[in-house]
């Protein structure tokens, strides 16, 4: 698969979330094969607050350079803020791999969507 064709297919499993900020969350891979569990952290200085979690790759191809996007939503769902994250190293195939995005204050939803990624290769073939 190539990247251009793995970003289409990436634009047909976008994966928007929303939920209380102190939940786990995760969203089935209805859409396709990477979903995303997630919750929010308060931390201590410099970021006070970060939204950590998986992405899950439930294909039988590797994945990388996988760009996460957050939205951070009020009570009326409006967007008060937004941040963007990686997916550090490959997501295996038929795997996962940990996130974190540093967050400038917590609210009361959030949406988390993959908006790209590359494809590597099929579950055991080399690059």
């Amino acid at each position: 698969m190539s990247g251009r064709s793995a970003g289409a297919v990436a634009a047909a499993a976008i994966v928007g979330l929303m939920a209380a900020s102190s939940l786990a969350e995760e969203m089935p891979p209805a859409a396709g094969f990477l979903r995303v569990q997630w919750h929010v952290t308060q931390l201590r200085e410099p970021v006070h607050f970060k939204l950590e979690g998986y992405v899950y790759n439930d294909s039988p191809i590797r994945v990388t350079d996988v760009r996460l996007h957050v939205v951070a939503r009020n009570s009326a769902a409006r967007a008060v803020g937004e941040a963007w994250g990686w997916v550090v190293g490959d997501v295996p195939a038929r795997g996962s791999a940990y996130f974190v995005v540093p967050l400038e204050t917590t609210a009361d939803a959030y949406d988390v969507s993959i908006v790209s990624f590359d494809a590597v290769a099929r579950d055991g073939e080399a690059p």
